[in-house]
């Protein structure tokens, strides 16, 4: 079982101590205020009201102990700094550190913390996708300049294979799988399919692809 420790409970680390659970990891999830850990403590492994910047506490609760750290404290930049600090020095394999700046994160990379994560960033991110490419349900940017998106087949493609699409050659991207509802109306029947070259596709198929964001450009719009 993966083990994290969630520092800093606001919308950002309380979502993520939750989601994390939910999958079921280990999570200890730590915030000063003894309001939200009362809040969280029935939905996390355990929950502790501490400061952050004092390392005997954190110590005497095995923060320290776990396989990834989540510092998103965010708006205080040096207890951010000190909570990633004591983490790495105790020996944490990964250290992800929330912040709100560039310059933040550029400091708390060259401190130690193994990832930063501007959640403000990211999200204006997806939205300027999702607003520059509205066929496309869902992008991932996992590199550079490279994404996987989730499209809705066009109907025009309903009955053909992949291989007689040939999205490969054409567009130069991949089909890893292939979402399908078996009841429409409820979005609980969805099934994620490994789709076989000569497998027709079916209306209301949703693809996955992974490829160059360019090559994108290339899908039809409807």
């Amino acid at each position: 079982m993966q083990t994290f420790s969630v520092i800093g409970l606001g919308r950002f680390g309380a979502r993520i101590a939750t989601n994390l659970a939910s999958a079921g990891a280990e999570v200890i999830a730590i915030d000063r205020d003894p309001a939200i850990i009362e809040d969280i403590k029935d939905r996390v492994t355990v929950a502790v009201a501490l400061d952050a910047t004092d390392e005997q506490a954190l110590l005497m609760h095995g923060v320290h102990r776990v396989d990834t750290a989540v510092v998103g404290i965010g708006a205080n930049f040096e207890a951010t700094c000190l909570a990633t600090v004591l983490l790495k020095h105790h020996g944490v394999a990964k250290v992800i550190a929330r912040v709100t700046t560039r310059l933040a994160g550029q400091v708390l990379a060259r401190i130690g913390a193994d990832e930063v994560v501007n959640p403000e960033d990211e999200a204006a991110d997806r939205w300027g996708q999702r607003l520059i490419n509205p066929h496309f349900l869902n992008q991932i940017q996992f590199h550079e300049g490279h994404s996987i998106v989730e499209m809705p087949a066009p109907d025009r493609w309903a009955g053909k294979s992949l291989a007689e699409l040939e999205l490969r050659a054409k567009t130069g991207l991949h089909v890893v799988a292939i979402k399908r509802w078996k009841d429409p109306r409820d979005p609980a029947s969805v099934r994620v399919e490994m789709p076989g070259p000569s497998e027709p596709l079916l209306k209301g198929d949703v693809l996955v692809l992974m490829g160059k964001d360019a090559d994108m450009e290339k899908l039809p719009r409807a």
